[in-house]
């Protein structure tokens, strides 16, 4: 690309950004509400069953609603469109929010959750097939940067609302606060944000001249993307974000920081916060970088900065060790995050989006169910040394696979 064409995209690229301001204010309240949520979902849990390894269960078994949700998901959107898909998943995340408001029995709490969590993948999948729609592969780096910018501008404010939150009022109140935020997310995208399904994936009226088995279906998706070993080595990342979240920040680190370390819960909410802010100072350039010189080129040091956190949190319960570690954390989530939804959009066709994009989330939430019972089990039977070892040694291994491309 000549100076002159990347000047041109640039501009296309920031007029773009203007256009989806309302789609980025929709990415800052989700993850406000969810950051607030991302500390009282385990400590919760932990509250009211004493035990490290049902928080696991309970990360895992509410994981399963993405694998169902995911790829429907996808298919409604090809068929019925964006924008109905982002709300109902919205909805019943919030839903779901304020019902755990209002209990105070583990089932009864999972049960909830795991109805969340299809409102999750229904939300995350559907927003994901109209950010594909509006971008391309050129600019769609700094435009998911953007995405993660404004994301993180939630994740620094959520956690300490919700330390804050627990603080003055209770645990259970911030379920509260999330729900309000989500529903808040279903007014704007009513209001604000507009269709963005391309007119080829709309439903046509069936020309009684084809067959039935020559007529383009809506629940049709194209595998051949998945068979190739760039698909191998986004899975490996993909595997490396689920350790982080699912396995480590979602699961065991909550109970870890204030078990072992001796923090407060507003104490971790400031240090969450802290790495969310180191993530979004790297999202833009780390966005520049993987445009102009590939996706690889940003994703590899990520998913090595993950893996120092790892392995910095197996060494020693230190809270100067704690921060390091939060720290390698932000950054790496910061770069890896934007690049891997920007590596599977450069993978979907364009027709059937929606349903590749559908078939992703279940992939990528496979290991959601499974890591945080592999996680959560060495940490409960060997310590939080091993855990945190094991996941920083798979993601370095990550980290070598991508790099092979």
């Amino acid at each position: 690309m000549n100076t002159e064409q990347r000047e041109q995209d640039d501009a296309w690229s920031m007029r773009q950004v203007l256009r989806a301001l309302p789609l980025f204010f929709v990415f800052f309240m989700w993850s406000f509400g969810s950051g607030g949520i991302q500390l009282a979902r385990p400590l919760f849990a932990f509250q009211i069953t004493e035990s490290i390894f049902l928080v696991a269960v309970m990360v895992s078994v509410t994981g399963a609603g993405r694998i169902v949700a995911g790829p429907l998901t996808g298919f409604l959107t090809d068929r019925f469109g964006r924008k109905p898909l982002v709300v109902l998943g919205a909805g019943l995340r919030g839903a779901g929010s304020a019902g755990q408001f209002l209990v105070d029995d583990y089932l009864t709490f999972i049960i909830l959750e795991f109805i969340a969590q299809a409102g999750v993948a229904i939300f995350i999948t559907s927003v994901t097939v109209l950010v594909s729609d509006v971008t391309t592969r050129e600019n769609r780096g700094r435009f998911l940067a953007v995405r993660t910018l404004s994301g993180r501008f939630g994740q620094v404010a959520g956690p300490v609302t919700g330390g804050v939150i627990i603080s003055l009022l209770s645990l259970r109140a911030v379920f509260l606060f999330d729900s309000i935020t989500k529903f808040g997310i279903v007014l704007v995208v009513l209001l604000l944000i507009r269709e963005s399904r391309p007119a080829g994936d709309r439903v046509r009226t069936p020309d009684p001249g084809v067959s039935r088995s020559s007529r383009p279906s809506a629940f049709r998706v194209d595998l051949r993307p998945f068979a190739s070993l760039t698909f191998l080595a986004l899975g490996a990342s993909t595997i490396a974000g689920a350790l982080l979240q699912q396995g480590i920040t979602y699961s065991v680190l909550p109970v870890f920081a204030t078990e072992q370390v001796g923090v407060t819960a507003s104490g971790l909410g400031a240090l969450v916060s802290l790495a969310a802010l180191l993530g979004m100072l790297v999202a833009y350039p780390n966005g520049v970088v993987s445009d102009r010189f590939g996706r690889k080129y940003s994703l590899v040091p990520g998913l090595l900065l993950l893996a120092l956190g790892a392995f910095l949190l197996a060494a020693s319960p230190a809270y100067a060790v704690l921060v390091l570690a939060m720290l390698a954390f932000g950054a790496g989530e910061g770069v890896t995050m934007g690049t891997t939804q920007a590596f599977v959009m450069d993978l979907a066709p364009v027709e059937g989006r929606g349903a590749f994009l559908g078939m992703w989330t279940t992939v990528r939430s496979v290991p959601s169910v499974l890591v945080p019972l592999v996680i959560g089990g060495l940490y409960a039977g060997f310590g939080p040394a091993t855990a945190f070892a094991a996941a920083g040694a798979w993601l370095a291994l990550s980290a070598l696979l991508v790099l092979t491309l």
